[in-house]
């Protein structure tokens, strides 16, 4: 018979808790990029052999287990997804919270056009449509998964997999297995989605130095097994495979932007499963229905969500910055520490050098509709022209050339950015690009890379949402004199004191 796709349909506010389940898996994972430390040797004693995940989880939970053990795990299917949170899907809260899930059933949805919605292993009866709150509920309960590159252990490279005894990833055990025998399995993984093997080999830990800063609940043993050999068999007809990828997004469709999540399960054994889930979540779920736009994603092998600011392979390449991780921060109403995160990082040597060096031009930021009025952008660029040229690249959009995409044109001018000159107006403040694309760029620049960011106040506006963290940067004038209300003369003074503030910054980038 053939197997219908997956479909999930949740939406739900991110909140201090939520928050943690969306941000411990992702920069937890970062730990796996680390040595692992040497474990505190172990009592020699026959293999555990387990047939469970559960069985697994158990003991490990218990503290029967520990690293430096050997371990068989018999029987397991593998798949090349890695669980978001590592067996956090086998704690006691974690079932309370996905128990508490079946609340929100959702009848009306368990039908639809596309197929069967299903919730994953919620219940016996799998064709389960939770209600948002049930959604989030369900992701808090550790359902989830990432698709990783590969990474060195002891100096050659393991890729980092999951084994279930049930076929579902988010609930399996963590494992690394080496070059040599994964190539074994690519075949499998192709033609069924998962290999069914015998597994053996000792159990490790990374260090955990990121995950904590997000966690206000659980921590859970982080070990997974390095294998040292696998023995392959048939996959027996009753486990079918299954994966859950989740993302978070950006909405305004509660009014003030807010953060949200979403997931999608999918079946690895069905052609064309994942593409389409996925289209689907993004084109008609997250942009469709709600405006949204991603933020997080789930695959580091390959760009599935460009636009993503907190890309996981963006987080695993160790480039994500300060300002972008404080922006995602700030609209999931959470309180981790992303200065005591990013010192953690910077002494691991996990973070790329700072670029300012690489940032030279000085770019205007401003509302067309205000320059149409006013003109004060054409007399700034006059007083600007007047600084060595050596030193000032100025830029703005006046300078984007018929037939060039204004759009990629603006993004690199962003990445030059050594100083940012912002006029501020209504108009500036209304604008939904200025404030979704240049103000986030703009600070990211400011906050991570040591751009200077300059304001001129142009008419009295009132500082809100994302705008309000520009109070904490240079203003040439005050808020009581604002450019609207100056004589012509004093306006030129505003200007002057504008020039000299950009040649200061300019020269101290020397």
């Amino acid at each position: 018979m053939e197997k219908a796709i997956d479909w999930q349909v949740p939406l739900e506010p991110i909140g201090h808790w939520s928050a943690s389940a969306v941000l411990r898996p992702l920069f937890g994972t970062m730990s796996y990029l680390l040595p692992a430390q040497q474990p505190v040797a172990a009592p020699v004693r026959a293999p555990a052999i387990f047939s469970s995940d559960e069985g697994f989880w158990q003991q490990v939970l218990s503290g029967q287990l520990a690293a430096g053990m050997t371990v068989t795990l018999d029987r397991f299917d593998v798949l090349d997804w890695f669980p978001r949170a590592p067996g956090l899907y086998q704690t006691p809260f974690a079932r309370s919270v996905r128990q508490d899930a079946l609340r929100f059933r959702e009848p009306a949805l368990e039908q639809t056009k596309k197929g069967v919605r299903r919730e994953p292993s919620a219940a016996a009866d799998y064709t389960v449509v939770l209600k948002p709150q049930g959604k989030l509920s369900m992701l808090e309960g550790g359902v989830g998964c990432v698709r990783l590159k590969p990474i060195r252990i002891d100096g050659s490279p393991h890729w980092l997999l999951s084994a279930s005894s049930t076929g579902v990833a988010h609930a399996g055990v963590p494992i690394a297995v080496p070059q040599h025998l994964y190539t074994g399995l690519l075949g499998d993984f192709h033609t069924r989605g998962s290999a069914c093997v015998r597994l053996h080999g000792e159990l490790a830990f990374p260090p955990d130095p990121f995950t904590h800063l997000f966690d206000a609940a659980i921590m859970v043993p982080r070990l997974y097994l390095k294998v040292q050999a696998l023995d392959r068999y048939e996959s027996p007809a009753s486990v079918s495979p299954e994966a859950t990828v989740a993302v978070s997004f950006v909405s305004e469709f509660e009014g003030a932007p807010r953060a949200y999540a979403t997931y999608v399960t999918f079946r690895p054994d069905t052609a064309g499963s994942f593409e389409e889930a996925v289209r689907w979540m993004k084109s008609e779920y997250v942009e469709g229905a709600y405006g949204g736009r991603i933020i997080t994603d789930f695959d580091q092998t390959r760009t599935v969500f460009p636009e993503a600011r907190l890309a996981l392979a963006r987080v695993m390449g160790r480039l994500v910055s300060r300002g972008e991780l404080r922006e995602v921060v700030e609209l999931m109403h959470t309180h981790a520490s992303i200065d005591q995160l990013f010192d953690e990082i910077d002494r691991k040597d996990l973070l790329p050098a700072r670029s300012s060096r690489r940032r030279k031009s000085v770019f205007i930021s401003y509302a067309h509709a205000a320059e149409v009025e006013t003109g004060w952008v054409k007399r700034l660029r006059t007083h600007l022209s007047g600084l060595p040229e050596d030193r000032v690249d100025i830029w703005d959009d006046s300078r984007i050339r018929p037939g060039q995409k204004w759009r990629t044109e603006i993004d690199k001018a962003l990445k030059q950015t050594r100083v940012a000159v912002l006029v501020l107006t209504a108009d500036f403040l209304a604008s939904e690009f200025i404030r979704s694309a240049e103000l986030p760029a703009l600070l990211e620049a400011a906050e991570s890379d040591g751009a200077t960011i300059l304001c001129v106040y142009g008419s009295d506006v009132h500082l809100s949402g994302i705008a309000s963290r520009l109070e904490q940067y240079q203003f040439v004038n005050s808020r009581n004199a604002p450019l609207q209300e100056l004589s012509p003369s004093k306006r030129e003074a505003v200007f002057r004191r504008l020039a000299a503030a950009v040649e200061e910054a300019l020269t101290g980038a020397a």
